[in-house]
């Protein structure tokens, strides 16, 4: 059963492929082996207003993603942060 986590964690990019190579989360070193999905949500909170603008979507980029000792997260970089490079978050662990 999946583990909610949703924590703020520390990623590291290959800037050659655009893609997540490695994470911290609780001051450990998560080396991802594997991207195993990738997916944009531009989707709405449940609790937003009826009358709906861009302004208020997501702007994430999810990565379901395997590490080197075998479990698998998903992780997304939350796009819409007020900081110019965006902030990433430990979705869930699933294994």
């Amino acid at each position: 059963m999946p583990q909610f986590l949703s924590e703020k964690i520390k990623v590291i990019i290959d800037k050659a492929k655009r893609a997540p190579v490695l994470f911290i989360w609780n001051k450990k070193e998560y080396k991802i082996n594997e991207i195993i999905a990738a997916w944009h949500d531009w989707g709405f909170s449940e609790g937003a207003p009826k009358a709906r603008t861009w302004r208020l979507r997501h702007h994430r980029n999810y990565y379901r993603v395997q590490t080197t000792e075998d479990e698998v997260f998903e992780i997304y970089l939350d796009r819409k942060s007020k900081k110019e490079e965006g902030e990433w978050f430990l979705y869930q662990k699933i294994k």
